[in-house]
């Protein structure tokens, strides 16, 4: 992909600008006419994955669409394209990806470079910016936005649970049926979750503390994530009392 010729992704000024990610949790469903209110008010929206087409069949204008695995089956993630969205697109995708993308609207950013692939990156643009995070396209994207800029976000369907009714996403992603689930209990609570689900929380609180003060975000819906920033915030609170 670099080899390519793609543009990347490079730091950007802050900017007050709010964003919407949609997560492509299944609480995200439950959310729409709050999602159109913050679209309405002026706010960004971001997609990852799969929230693409959920958003785009919602005729919810995307402004940029994000994808990380490398597997090439995430080719439907990003077609067709619009005239209107930016896509970034790590470099490790499968090229798949990005066949019939438009030039000016996409860019490639950087996960996961060994020492190897670092060197051919710099023949290639001279300088890049690596972005930290997790192992899940979400936790990559909230890094990724702050370097472009963005610290404000608004976050739906970044739930790292699955619902009552069994759904894992918002939509139909049938890569994730039939996986294990496992009880995990937070803050009084009992979650049914994916391994790769228990991973993302605990990655979550690593991202956070690494980003620090330096993102605002706002997470919606009833699942694992926010319970628990939500018990997280009544410990600190129980703490200060005390």
């Amino acid at each position: 992909n670099v080899a390519a010729g793609w543009k990347q992704a490079t730091p950007f000024k802050r900017q007050d600008r709010e964003l919407i990610l949609l997560a492509g949790g299944p609480s995200m469903a439950t959310e729409v006419d709050r999602i159109r209110l913050l679209r309405e008010s002026g706010c960004g929206i971001v997609t990852v994955n799969g929230s693409y087409h959920w958003a785009l069949e919602k005729e919810l204008q995307v402004g940029c669409q994000i994808v990380l695995d490398a597997r090439e089956f995430n080719a439907r993630f990003t077609h067709p394209p619009t005239n209107y969205t930016k896509y970034l697109i790590a470099s490790q995708c499968h090229p798949s990806v990005l066949d019939g993308l438009p030039y000016d609207n996409t860019f490639l950013w950087h996960a996961c470079i060994d020492d190897e692939n670092a060197e051919f990156i710099r023949q290639k643009y001279e300088f890049f910016f690596p972005v930290p995070g997790g192992s899940t396209v979400v936790l990559r994207a909230i890094p990724l936005l702050r370097m472009l800029g963005y610290y404000k976000l608004h976050v739906f369907g970044f739930d790292s649970c699955v619902m009552v009714d069994g759904a894992h996403h918002a939509y139909e992603q049938r890569e994730n049926d039939g996986e294990l689930i496992v009880p995990l209990t937070c803050g009084g609570r009992t979650f049914s979750c994916a391994p790769w689900m228990v991973s993302q929380a605990a990655e979550f609180q690593d991202v956070v503390r690494f980003l620090g003060d330096e993102v605002e975000l706002a997470v919606y819906g009833d699942g694992l994530i926010r319970h628990m920033i939500q018990t997280g915030a009544n410990l600190s609170h129980t703490d200060k009392e005390i």
